[in-house]
């Protein structure tokens, strides 16, 4: 395991996260940290992981790591461990998100709009960025030094725009400005760093069947999986301080 290279994946217990582990791990370059807010569901899909007889991986490829993206306390716990236990960390790819409900309850039963607005900035937006600056010291002792953030084609301002789309900024307004949000995060990140020799990029990764969206997406999360991957390891002219899909680099 020393001579592999170190990704911690938030959010890998399942979906894109879970695959793209999967998917890394049978290339036999790289350990896994299986981030996960319960620990119990990151050493579950570690057993399904080493079960699947489809890909050629073992339980030894991946390690749990309980992180809750929402708790300033749960991410510094995790970054102390990665560092007692490791001593530095190669490769990020915050992938944690959620995207719930957008309608507020006119008759006040539900979460209000503020409280829908909160909910997801918290954990696509914030979590993301407090994860990133907990465990940047660890990166900066790592030989990769790659930063990565699951994006969505819903961020670009540009495919908003078009009416009659899938992407019109009618759909979703909620969900898709964390997103838009989280895409200037890792732009900022890709200037301030680029200096130290980091590679910071974003992937959108399509509408992929998951729990995320009630597996209503119409693409395969092991084909979104890929985008994910593309962004934590591919080279640096095709996906540095861009947003990364299976077409490319998507417009802003």
């Amino acid at each position: 395991m020393s001579s592999k290279s170190l990704i911690l994946i938030t959010g890998a217990n399942q979906g894109l996260g879970y695959y793209a582990a999967q998917q890394l791990a049978a290339t036999g370059k790289y350990h896994i940290l299986i981030g996960s807010r319960d620990i119990n569901k990151a050493n579950k899909a570690i057993e399904s992981l080493a079960a699947d007889s489809s890909v050629k991986v073992s339980a030894s490829d991946f390690s749990p790591l309980e992180i809750d993206v929402n708790s300033d306390s749960s991410i510094h716990a995790a970054a102390k461990q990665v560092e007692e236990k490791y001593g530095k960390l190669d490769i990020l790819l915050n992938n944690a998100g959620i995207a719930q409900a957008q309608e507020a309850a006119s008759d006040g039963s539900g979460p209000s709009l503020r409280e829908i607005y909160r909910s997801h900035y918290e954990t696509n937006v914030f979590g993301a960025a407090v994860v990133t600056e907990a465990f940047l010291p660890l990166l900066r002792k790592g030989t990769s030094k790659r930063l990565a953030f699951t994006s969505s084609g819903l961020a670009s301002l540009e495919l908003a725009a078009k009416p009659d789309t899938l992407y019109s900024a009618n759909n979703y307004p909620i969900y898709r400005s964390t997103k838009t949000a989280l895409n200037m995060i890792m732009l900022g990140y890709a200037l301030q760093l680029e200096k130290e020799g980091f590679v910071v990029s974003a992937a959108d990764p399509g509408y992929c069947a998951t729990n995320l969206n009630g597996n209503s997406g119409f693409k395969d999360p092991r084909d979104g999986a890929k985008e994910l991957i593309k962004s934590c390891v591919g080279e640096k002219k095709d996906v540095h301080g861009v947003m990364v899909n299976d077409e490319g680099i998507v417009p802003w």
